[in-house]
């Protein structure tokens, strides 16, 4: 088998596990940021006011988890507009940036990203929304954007389970800029990263394995 063709297969692979687990993956960190931050809007805001932004999250959820954000995505625009410092707003946002960028309107994907990262109380969702703006910038060859962006997250605070999605998206923006070193140590980083996503894990070990050929 010629290296092409075990190229295409890891491409492949990643791809297919972006489809399988993208949205899953998208879906539990804003449940779970949202969780620990939800109590302190319930209890500085209106009980109306909270209870509907609740619920319109949950809504929005399941439409983005069964593929029909687009019948709701108006509600989230109407969400962040109506009550931006919610937490709920924030993960509408990030939930209107990927319905955008899956529509490839890179724009407007961009734009809620950087809202999020802006905005957002909560640093996991200020660096969810920062790595997805930076592979958006690596795709559209806009290196020193997304390294800017990178430098952005670098300076958080994260999460080692966070940290390995960093060091993830770091190795992914090094090797299209054919940066081969700090690839394979961003790679590296994320396999011995006791608290990365398993599959994850996969993919950074198939990158490494690519790498030391």
């Amino acid at each position: 088998m010629s290296r092409y063709d075990t190229e295409e297969e890891q491409i492949d692979v990643i791809k297919t596990w972006w489809k399988k687990n993208g949205t899953w993956l998208l879906s539990s960190i804003l449940v779970i940021a949202v969780a620990f931050s939800g109590w302190r809007y319930w209890s500085n805001s209106q009980m109306a006011q909270a209870v509907n932004a609740s619920a319109l999250f949950e809504v929005l959820q399941a439409n983005l988890q069964q593929g029909t954000f687009g019948e709701v995505s108006r509600e989230a625009l109407k969400l962040v507009q109506e009550q931006p410092e919610s937490p709920y707003a924030a993960a509408a946002a990030l939930m209107y940036a990927k319905f955008s960028f899956d529509n490839g309107d890179m724009d407007s994907a961009k734009s809620n990203l950087l809202w999020v990262a802006e905005h957002a109380q909560d640093t996991t969702l200020q660096s969810l929304a920062y790595l997805r703006l930076a592979r958006i910038q690596a795709d559209q060859k806009a290196f020193s954007d997304a390294q800017a962006t990178l430098d952005a997250v670098a300076k958080m605070n994260l999460p080692t389970a966070q940290k390995s999605l960093y060091d993830f998206v770091t190795g992914q923006i090094a090797l299209s800029q054919g940066k081969t070193e700090q690839a394979y140590q961003s790679f590296d980083s994320v396999v011995k990263n006791s608290d990365s996503d398993k599959s994850l894990q996969g993919l950074a070990q198939i990158q490494l394995d690519d790498l030391s050929q």
